[in-house]
């Protein structure tokens, strides 16, 4: 019994570091609460823990408290603490959603802050990509800021391709020559259990509407109605469904299923040839040490598409519990401009591997650097998905049911379309009917 208990305690113990982290204690300092991705025992906790140190150790008022929580994690402990008004000062979120917690107040205005600001060390705004400010800005005043600038290419492994006489000259620009290539690196074992796999669209962070804003379609039109069931829609979704046609659907899910299991992704792991994928997986694969030569380039586009990839980005938040807390108020937007200059911004993009979105900080962090430079190019190609108030997870939860059933084969491309779209108008309805 006294063994079970040392090891409890030992577990709460480690599990209470693994969350806290930023130097010495605040004394009579004003403390500031920031939640960040970087808890102990990750690649990036120290990193993030010399970003926060030197900012406390530049300040005679503010100190700043800094809390790590795992990626999953951290989005249901941040969710849970904005509505329940018991959230950090400073966080971070996803930049496309912004609207709804300034709709709901959880935000402070950043714009009112930056035209008080009287410092030297002020936020340039022309460092951020309109889009990003966009998707930012609620009835006409920031509430957030960009943070990071994630983007979505074709990872392709060039070992394999020598393998089959190709070389970068062979990688696909176009929906047909990747379905071409890719049935080239289809390997099954004597079970008939795959082994190897050219490419799925479903794999990675290939998606459904990322396949569809190449066709210039979307989910929903300038009035946020669905568009779903139309012969271009389904044109779109019977192309992934039939993209690996050869290959039983129930062989490719335990494929992809094996890879999740292992933890491991089946581009790092050498398991597939080409895959979409974040510029993250530059970081993944660095960090494992792999030795085979790779590279990126634009996702593949039907004839007479549009180059795009979606890009969910971060942004960085101040948030409002209510209390007219005004001095940490203003000690949180001093360390928010910190986060955002660009010194810091490079630290960051080295801690994280993540592209960060000031843009002549991450222009400079890449130069020399082959990947990180066409990682980085592809961001201007970038999109972010629509907010939509009736139904926010439009793109998830909402629609995978529906993807999932078609690429199983138990409802036709038309029917799960269909389905879809008459579930986000019973949202909207339902919705309307509230507000």
């Amino acid at each position: 019994m006294k063994k079970l208990l040392f090891v409890l305690m030992l577990i709460i113990s480690l599990t209470t570091l693994a969350a806290c982290d930023g130097g010495s204690e605040a004394g009579d300092k004003i403390e500031i609460e920031f939640w960040h991705m970087s808890p102990v025992g990750s690649s990036s906790f120290s990193g993030m823990k010399g970003i926060i140190s030197d900012f406390n150790e530049s300040q005679d008022k503010y100190f700043v408290k800094g809390t790590g929580f795992s990626f999953w994690d951290y989005w249901d402990k941040i969710n849970v603490a904005i509505s329940s008004r018991t959230a950090p000062d400073l966080g971070l979120s996803t930049i496309d959603d912004v609207e709804a917690r300034a709709k709901s107040g959880a935000l402070y205005n950043i714009s009112e802050l930056m035209e008080a600001d009287q410092g030297e060390n002020k936020i340039d705004l022309s460092e951020f990509r309109q889009s990003q400010l966009d998707f930012a800005t609620y009835q006409g005043n920031l509430h957030a800021m960009p943070f990071s600038a994630t983007t979505r290419v074709l990872y392709y492994n060039l070992d394999m391709f020598a393998e089959k006489g190709l070389t970068e000259a062979d990688v696909p620009t176009t929906w047909d020559e990747l379905h071409t290539i890719a049935k080239l690196f289809d390997e099954e074992d004597s079970n008939g259990r795959l082994t190897r796999l050219g490419f799925e669209p479903t794999y990675g962070n290939a998606t459904y509407h990322g396949w569809l804003w190449q066709k210039g379609l979307d989910f929903f039109d300038e009035n946020q109605m669905p568009t779903l069931n139309t012969p271009e829609h389904i044109e779109v979704l019977e192309w992934i469904m039939n993209f690996n046609s050869d290959i039983k659907r129930s062989e490719l899910t335990a494929f992809g299923e094996g890879n999740q299991t292992l933890g491991i992704n089946p581009f790092a792991s050498e398991r597939v040839a080409m895959i979409v994928e974040v510029d993250g997986l530059y970081q993944i694969i660095k960090d494992a040490g792999a030795t085979f030569n790779y590279g990126v380039a634009p996702i593949p586009i039907p004839e007479g598409g549009t180059r795009v990839n979606w890009g969910s980005g971060f942004s960085i938040e101040m948030y409002d519990n209510g209390k007219n807390e005004t001095e940490e108020r203003d000690g949180t937007y001093e360390f928010l401009k910190y986060m955002l200059s660009k010194d810091i911004q490079k630290r960051l993009a080295e801690v994280n591997g993540w592209i960060m979105s000031h843009i002549s900080a991450m222009e400079e962090y890449v130069e020399g650097n082959e990947i990180l430079e066409k990682l980085l190019a592809e961001v201007d190609y970038a999109m972010d998905k629509q907010y939509i108030p009736y139904a926010p997870s439009w793109h998830g939860n909402d629609w995978q049911p529906y993807y999932n059933q078609a690429l199983a084969g138990t409802l036709t491309a038309s029917e799960a379309l269909e389905a879809a779209r008459r579930n986000y108008l019973q949202k909207k309805e339902n919705y309307d009917a509230v507000n």
